[in-house]
C-alpha cells in the first residue's frame, strides 16, 4: 500500500557525532566504560549532575519566594540581564545593549541573525572550531570562512595564521573569537596576543564577536577570564559578546545566557534593542525564566557571588589536577607521543592529538568514548579511572602508532 505524505521526499539528516557517541555510550553495558566526549563537568565521583553549592542555595531562595510563571519581557528578565552584563563587563554600561538569550547557542544564533540584518555577511572562524558554528552561520544566511587556529606541530595556537586572516579579510568581516577555554583545542591566546589582535581589528575595521561559554574555567577567576572583552570595551570597539551559564553555573538544561552589543553611538541604542527584540519575537518570544532567576540570585547576592567564585575556582583546580595526573601517568608509562600540551591547555578540553583511528579503537577495544578529532573532556576522568584510561591510551598508540 502506498502512503502519500508531504514529507516523503525528505532524507534523514546526519546526526551530530556527539549525539551518536552519547547513544552508543548509553547502550554500552561494560562496567568500566569511560565517557570523555560531551562537554559537561563531572565531579571526582563521575557525577554529571553536579549542582554548584551557590546554585543550590539560590534555588532554595527562589523556592521560598515563588515568582510564578507569567511571561517576563521579550528582552529578558531585567535583573538577570543587568547582572549578566556586570559579570561580563565588570560594570553596567549604557552603551551596551543586552538581551536574554537561550544560553550560548541561542545567544550566538541571535547574534548571527542580528549582524546579518545590519549588513554584515562574512563570518570568519578559526579551525578546528566548535562544530555548530558553521551550521548556525549558514542556516542564518551568512558566509562561512575558516582560517587555521591551531598549529598541530607546535601544539599551540597558530598566531601567525590569525594575524594573516585578520590582515587580509575584507573590512566589515565578522571574526568569531572564543574568549577563553577554546573548544575543541583548549589553547587560548595570551593577553599580549589578544592585544595585537585588537590592534588589527581597530586598524582594519573588523567586527569581533566574542563567544564566552566558559568564563572562569581558564584562570579560575571569573573576572580575569573576561579580560579580552573588557579590554575591547576600554578601546571603544563595537562588538557582540555571547554569554552562557551552562558551564560556569552548571545550568545546562535551563538555557541561561545573554547577547550583548557594545555600541559607540548611544543614539542608536533603541534601534539596536528593538531589532534584537523583533528577532526574539519572531523566533522564541521569551527566554526560559528559571535558570535566569537562579543566576540572578547568585550574581546579586553578595555572599552567594563569593561562593560562586569559590565554586568556579574549585572546578578549575580539579581540572588542572586531572591534567597533571594524566601527564604523570603517561610519562611513567613512557607512552609514545607528546603529552605535555595537556597541562598547557585550559578548561574542560584537552586536544590530545589522538588520531581518528586511535579514538575508534579506544571505543572498540577499551570502551572509552571520545570525539574523532581527539578532543578529550578531562572532567570525565577521576582517580578511579585515570590509570585505566592512560593504560588504554598507551596500549592503543603502541598498537596503532602515530604516523611518522
Amino acid at each position: 500500500m502506498t502512503v502519500n505524505s508531504y514529507f516523503s521526499q525528505l532524507q534523514a539528516s546526519k546526526l551530530d557525532p556527539i549525539v551518536e557517541l552519547m547513544t552508543s555510550y548509553a547502550k554500552d553495558t561494560h562496567p568500566n566504560k569511560i565517557d570523555v566526549s560531551i562537554g559537561v563537568y563531572k565531579t571526582e565521583e563521575g557525577d554529571p549532575n553536579y549542582i554548584f553549592p551557590c546554585v543550590q542555595a539560590a534555588k532554595e531562595k527562589l523556592a521560598a519566594k515563588d515568582p510564578g510563571h507569567c511571561y517576563t519581557l521579550m528582552s529578558g528578565i531585567p535583573a538577570f540581564v543587568s547582572s549578566a552584563q556586570k559579570t561580563i563587563f565588570g560594570a553596567n554600561h549604557d552603551d551596551v545593549v543586552s538581551v536574554q538569550a537561550i544560553s550560548g547557542s541561542g545567544a550566538l544564533h541571535l547574534a548571527f541573525s542580528f549582524l546579518l540584518q545590519t549588513g554584515l555577511h562574512d563570518f570568519y572562524v578559526g579551525a578546528p572550531a566548535w562544530s555548530n558554528y558553521r551550521s548556525m552561520i549558514e542556516h542564518a544566511g551568512g558566509n562561512y570562512h575558516e582560517y587555521q587556529y591551531y598549529d598541530p606541530v607546535a601544539n599551540a595556537v597558530d598566531f601567525e595564521a590569525a594575524v594573516e586572516a585578520l590582515s587580509t579579510a575584507p573590512a566589515r568581516s565578522v571574526f568569531v573569537l572564543q574568549a577563553v577555554c577554546h573548544n575543541p583545542t583548549g589553547c587560548d591566546y595570551t593577553k599580549e596576543q589578544w592585544a595585537q589582535i585588537l590592534d588589527i581589528i581597530q586598524t582594519r575595521n573588523i567586527f569581533p564577536l566574542f563567544d564566552i561559554a566558559y568564563q572562569g574555567f581558564a584562570s579560575g577567576d571569573i573576572n580575569d577570564d573576561a579580560w579580552v572583552i573588557r579590554e575591547a570595551y576600554k578601546r571603544g570597539l563595537e562588538f557582540v559578546a555571547c554569554q552562557s551559564y551552562s558551564k560556569n553555573m552548571g545550568l545546562y538544561s535551563e538555557r541561561a545566557g545573554c547577547t550583548h552589543v557594545r555600541i559607540n553611538d548611544k543614539e542608536v541604542a533603541n534601534n539596536v534593542s528593538s531589532l534584537l527584540v523583533a528577532t526574539i519575537r519572531s523566533e522564541f518570544s521569551f527566554a526560559p525564566a528559571f535558570g535566569a532567576r537562579v543566576a540572578t540570585i547568585v550574581q546579586q547576592d553578595e555572599q552567594l557571588s563569593k561562593v560562586w567564585a569559590e565554586n568556579v575556582l574549585a572546578v578549575t583546580e580539579r581540572l588542572e589536577g586531572v591534567r597533571r595526573q594524566v601527564l604523570n601517568k603517561l610519562t611513567k608509562l613512557q607512552t609514545p607521543g607528546n603529552w605535555e600540551p595537556i597541562v598547557k591547555q585550559n578548561g574542560l578540553f584537552w586536544y590530545s592529538g589522538l588520531t581518528p583511528l586511535q579514538v575508534e579503537k579506544l571505543i572498540e577495544e577499551h570502551h572509552i568514548y571520545g570525539t574523532s578529532n581527539g578532543r578529550v573532556n578531562v572532567a570525565g576522568l577521576n582517580s578511579s579511572n585515570i590509570d585505566a584510561y592512560c593504560e588504554a591510551i598507551d596500549a592503543i598508540v603502541r598498537k596503532y602508532p602515530f604516523e611518522a
